[in-house]
């Protein structure tokens, strides 16, 4: 059964939709097989005939449109105090919610516990499908608008793995939660933390919402500290972009070099192992040149240390 905020998602959805308000972007979707994990290939070529605007030096991402300041109304599901929760307009996957702050923040920002109680609602007001929870922080995260937004989409169920990075995760399920760590299986930086069902269990009263947003945020904020120790350099004041996902089971940060490899953009949900491309040059591309290859060339390989904006990370 579908829960009140479910209802209002696809409600909204199929009005938006019935009306132009929102574009569902139709995709077809290849797999390839790298380190056992099955990854997903979404190819949309018609969202290469979106509308953007370039991040040049004259018209900076900074620059553009904000899409949220004043948001369609027709978008809109539900209202927190400092938060508003949408519809994306060009999704891929029905039902894909973006969670955006109401006055402007920028993008570079840390989470923080209203942001992440925000999106932990989301997700489990979300019953009928599990999902994954992201935030692209930074100019180089694939991040496509300034104003701060996370994102919320629910993941196919007719997969044994789901989101595609879960065919690792299973190994190291003898982590303890709140421990950090990396998979051997992967070439590039990243850092993870399984987390602990019992501290998001209902088991906490009237303080349940409270207590779990403070738990979440300790995790979170651990993930960005171990990767801040990574970086060696006297100062860390100029923001640094990364990549941040969240399951109901488990978290993950990977700091970004780039935000393309050749015409490849990629965000968070590559990491999960679900990569967009926009046409078919850039699926030959991909499978030529393999997945992980792309992934370590936008994120911080493995095998050497790599200079991020003048700033050396250790690994």
């Amino acid at each position: 059964m579908q829960t009140n905020f479910e209802n209002k998602v696809t409600e909204t959805y199929e009005r938006a939709f019935r009306r132009g308000e929102l574009y569902f972007v139709e995709s077809t979707i290849a797999n390839i097989t790298e380190n056992d994990i099955e990854f997903e290939i979404r190819f949309a070529p018609s969202l290469a005939k979106k509308p953007t605007a370039e991040q040049t030096e004259e018209s900076p991402l900074k620059h553009k449109a904000d899409p949220f300041a004043p948001y369609n109304q027709e978008l809109f599901v539900q209202e927190f105090e400092n938060h508003v929760i949408l519809l994306n307009k060009f999704c891929v996957v029905p039902n894909h919610v973006l969670v955006v702050t109401k006055e402007y923040e920028e993008q570079s920002n840390l989470l923080n516990q209203e942001d992440l109680a925000t999106m932990w609602y989301c997700m489990m007001q979300t019953k009928s499908q599990s999902t994954i929870a992201f935030y692209n922080c930074g100019s180089l995260s694939g991040s496509s608008q300034p104003h701060k937004h996370m994102q919320v989409i629910p993941l196919p169920s007719n997969v044994r793995f789901s989101p595609p990075i879960n065919a690792i995760i299973y190994k190291y399920q003898n982590k303890v939660p709140g421990e950090i760590f990396n998979f051997s299986e992967l070439p590039y930086v990243h850092y993870v933390t399984l987390l602990d069902p019992q501290q998001l269990s209902g088991h906490h009263g009237h303080n349940y919402k409270e207590t779990v947003s403070q738990y979440l945020t300790e995790n979170y904020l651990s993930l960005v500290n171990t990767m801040a120790e990574g970086f060696r350099a006297s100062s860390l004041t100029d923001p640094f972009s990364y990549n941040f996902l969240m399951t109901h089971t488990w978290m993950m940060i990977v700091p970004r070099r780039s935000e393309k490899y050749g015409q490849i953009s990629v965000n968070s949900l590559g990491f999960a192992g679900m990569l967009l491309v926009k046409s078919e040059e850039e699926l030959e591309f991909v499978k030529n040149v393999g997945l992980l290859r792309v992934l370590e060339g936008v994120a911080v390989s493995k095998d050497k240390d790599q200079l991020i904006d003048n700033i050396h990370i250790s690994v």
